[in-house]
């Protein structure tokens, strides 16, 4: 009973339960199955000061035991009458797990026995619907015992998003030996679960088997194949329910995070008490909000497509637009529900007016989504009434992100001219991103930028917002941020100061320029009073992250931050968001070096982002690649950027491309070549992206350069650029140059050594191989690595060190 995870939470209902306990009132614990009912009944009762007696059934015999080998078997009805005499006698508590698979005599005899006597009773037992379905005989049994107003009911219900923190931290420490989790991975396990401690259990194992306990998310819920054993969990969850049932908690997570106010509107009365009875419809991470598992979901809609019922769907539209007509708010997954599903209303019937509002809305929310291509039926409908700029928008980033550009292209010249300000912060993305997208260069994309200004000369403002987006196409990976950053905002949303954003601006800028002093002081007071946790626009929140990785600085807490604002798009479905924060995440995860967690942020976008921006995961993967050994796959995301219009990204793109081949050189046994590109690439990066300077000197060091001579380089940088990680590169260099002038082999490894030793002989390449078994290649590398440890130069030889007592390499 209660074996198996520790029980963490509970706080609540364990301190409800005592205190009834210690009063002789008994104590009924109900919740579905995976809800850790009987762990929690277990804890109740070991906290328990006075004799426990539990029932149990085994082998289809029930059976009573009191301490830990007191053991007898319960025959007939006069035997458990004596059990309840004598819980009552010695002032116990009688405890009975899963009271409602009893069989039907033992239960009875039970209850008939409980009902003469004041003995205390602690139970457990599914929910009054998961019984009534399974047998309304056992139902009926049972109900005198559930409806006595003396004992107390209590819901076991999901655990809360700090509970399931706990309970997760606890199994990857004492499992697997992982620290605890951050704030985005127990949002996404607390999504994926619904607070069941069973799935939390079962997760964490998926999780760890496949690499993904640092990971955004556990497991991608309709990407990655469920193992079996997640499977059985879930369809016992959904076993109580039937069709009917099922198919509306289908709708449900459509639905998305839904406002509870709305959940009793959109679900039958009846309906919804068997979902919250087995805890399906629970309590989202968003306050105020319910959601159902994706994983639930994913088993539902394997067994019922979406494309049935229309009906019913029709239905749950009306009744979310008669919501709106009465002056609700709908999210933008109900409108999306609403433009899909509500079919054709009257023109001068009650729900026309609020459909016609929500059509355009939920055109550009289905553009914005994994499957834009829902959005061209919704835009169709808008456009046939009339021009609709919001419609027109929707159908240009449509275009964008099915790649059809050059209709793209085409359409925004017919974009109608905005009327109102809201319009024309919607204009000015839809211009940025497809400009981005379709244009050979920043320069053309700026000019053309720059002419939006004519659509309100005498506003000021508006000037400014057209000269904020053009400067952040100067930002070195301005194309791949720029797309994103001037997002539409909703109409009643105020945009920010325009002086707080040219701080971010000229913050960004100083950075890229190495001036993290500059930088940070220009930061300052939006993060004294708007820190990362409660900066709410997307612009300011980009540009403030972008400056900090640019000089190094806070990764944790940029980390962190993203990967919140990640999860919170993905489950919104906005994928134009996703792809900037899946970037900027794998970008921190590289500098933290986790590979394999920026691969998983790189996989989570679900449409194909344009190819000026495709080029910068391309090179961010490439990396990753490199930095895992895997050099083919690392030569295919090279292949695929020189193929692409690399102009199209920005003049600080070649040097991050020389970066990342510098670093394959290394990687491939070319150390000339990446010597080479690696000087190159520090005159260009030193004008467009001093970041990756650090990165460069070390590819110089790992191909081989004389540590003096990169070292001198390493100082004048440092004297430059106001950078930490050039500063920290050059701490390194001072420290290594502390080794002895003429080091000896005990810096190599074993291999290593004895290939040198080897080569001091006079021993050729091809000739080490053969002594040693290995290929010529594997014998170049080894003596290159064996030059770096030692400081040496490439051309520098091995050579037997006058009174050394093993061979030194020859200064």
């Amino acid at each position: 009973m209660g074996a198996g995870r520790p029980l963490m939470g509970r706080a609540r209902e364990k301190s409800i339960a005592a205190e009834a306990l210690r009063a002789k009132r008994g104590v009924l614990l109900t919740g579905p199955a995976r809800s850790g009912r009987s762990r929690l009944l277990a804890a109740i009762a070991e906290a328990q000061s006075r004799p426990t007696f539990v029932i149990e059934t085994r082998a289809g015999v029930v059976t009573v035991r009191s301490g830990t080998s007191d053991r007898r078997a319960l025959i007939g009805a006069d035997d458990v009458a004596d059990v309840v005499a004598e819980v009552e006698f010695r002032a116990g508590v009688l405890v009975v797990d899963d009271m409602d698979l009893l069989p039907d005599a033992g239960a009875a005899a039970l209850i008939d026995a409980l009902g003469a006597s004041s003995a205390v009773l602690l139970a457990a037992l599914a929910p009054r619907h998961e019984v009534a379905r399974g047998s309304i005989d056992r139902w009926e049994l049972l109900r005198p015992l559930v409806e006595d107003a003396d004992r107390l009911n209590i819901a076991v219900g999901p655990l809360a998003l700090a509970e399931t923190a706990a309970l997760a931290n606890a199994l990857r420490e004492s499992r697997h030996g992982v620290g605890p989790a951050d704030d985005a991975w127990m949002m996404a396990l607390h999504h994926l679960s619904g607070g069941s401690p069973g799935l939390i259990g079962e997760l964490i194992e998926v999780a760890a088997a496949r690499g993904r306990m640092h990971a955004v998310c556990p497991i991608e819920p309709f990407a990655d194949l469920l193992p079996g054993g997640l499977v059985a969990s879930l369809t016992r969850m959904l076993a109580p329910l039937d069709a009917r049932d099922r198919r509306l908690l289908g709708v449900v997570f459509e639905l998305g995070a839904i406002p509870l106010r709305h959940i009793g509107s959109v679900v039958p009365a009846d309906v919804l008490a068997r979902l919250h009875d087995g805890n399906l419809v629970v309590a989202s991470v968003e306050a105020g909000s319910a959601a159902v598992s994706p994983l639930l979901a994913r088993v539902v809609h394997d067994s019922a497509p979406r494309e049935e019922h229309l009906d019913e769907r029709r239905d749950i539209a009306h009744r979310l637009l008669d919501l709106l007509r009465h002056g609700d708010v709908l999210t933008p997954a109900e409108e999306v529900f609403c433009a899909r599903f509500a079919g054709s209303v009257e023109v001068v019937g009650p729900l026309a007016e609020p459909l016609a509002a929500v059509l355009p809305r939920a055109a550009l929310t289905l553009a914005r989504s994994g499957l834009p291509r829902d959005s061209l039926a919704v835009i169709a409908r808008v456009l046939d009434n009339g021009p609709d700029l919001r419609a027109s928008a929707a159908l240009i980033l449509t275009r964008i992100a099915l790649e059809d550009y050059a209709e793209a292209e085409l359409l925004l010249r017919t974009l109608p001219e905005p009327a109102s300000a809201a319009e024309r912060e919607l204009a000015l993305h839809v211009y940025v991103r497809t400009l981005c997208a379709t244009c050979a260069g920043s320069e053309a994309a700026r000019d053309r930028l720059r002419a939006l200004a004519s659509w309100a000369p005498d506003d000021g403002d508006w000037r400014i917002r057209v000269e904020q987006a053009v400067a952040m196409l100067s930002l070195p990976n301005g194309a791949s941020f720029a797309e994103r950053a001037p997002s539409p905002q909703p109409v009643d949303a105020g945009r920010p100061d325009a002086a707080v954003v040219d701080d971010a601006l000229q913050a960004a800028l100083a950075a890229a320029r190495g001036e993290a002093a500059r930088a940070r002081a220009l930061l300052r007071g939006r993060q004294e009073t708007h820190g990362w946790e409660v900066e709410s626009d997307l612009t300011l929140f980009l540009l403030h992250a972008y400056t900090m990785v640019m000089i190094g600085e806070d990764l944790v807490v940029i980390e962190g931050a993203t990967r919140r604002r990640l999860l919170s798009a993905r489950w919104a479905d906005r994928q134009d968001e996703v792809a900037v924060l899946a970037l900027l995440d794998a970008s921190v995860q590289l500098l933290r070096m986790r590979p394999d967690v920026a691969f998983a942020s790189l996989q989570i976008p679900r449409i194909a982002p344009p190819e000026s921006f495709r080029i910068w995961f391309d090179a961010i993967r490439a990396v990753a690649f490199i930095t895992r050994g895997d050099l083919v796959h690392a030569a295919e995301a090279l292949e695929r950027i020189d193929a692409a219009s690399t102009g199209r990204a920005c003049g600080a793109f070649p040097v991050l491309r020389e970066t990342v081949c510098a670093r394959f050189e290394v990687a491939n046994g070319r150390p000339d070549a990446a010597a080479a590109r690696a000087s190159r690439a520090i005159s260009l990066a030193e004008r467009r992206m001093p970041v990756l300077l650090p990165a460069l000197l070390q590819i110089m060091v790992d191909a081989g350069v004389p540590l003096s001579e990169v070292r001198e380089r390493a100082v004048a940088l440092a004297e430059r650029f106001d950078l930490a990680p050039v500063r920290a590169f050059v701490a390194d260099l001072h420290e290594a140059a502390r080794v002895d002038a003429q080091p000896t082999l005990d810096l190599l490894t074993s291999r290593e050594r004895q290939v040198v030793d080897l080569a001091v002989t006079g021993a050729s390449n091809a000739q080490i191989a053969r002594r040693l078994g290995l290929s010529v290649r594997t014998v170049e590398s080894h003596l290159h690595h064996a030059r770096t440890r030692l400081g040496m130069s490439r051309q520098e030889r091995f050579g037997q060190a006058v009174g050394a007592p093993r061979p030194l390499a020859q200064r």
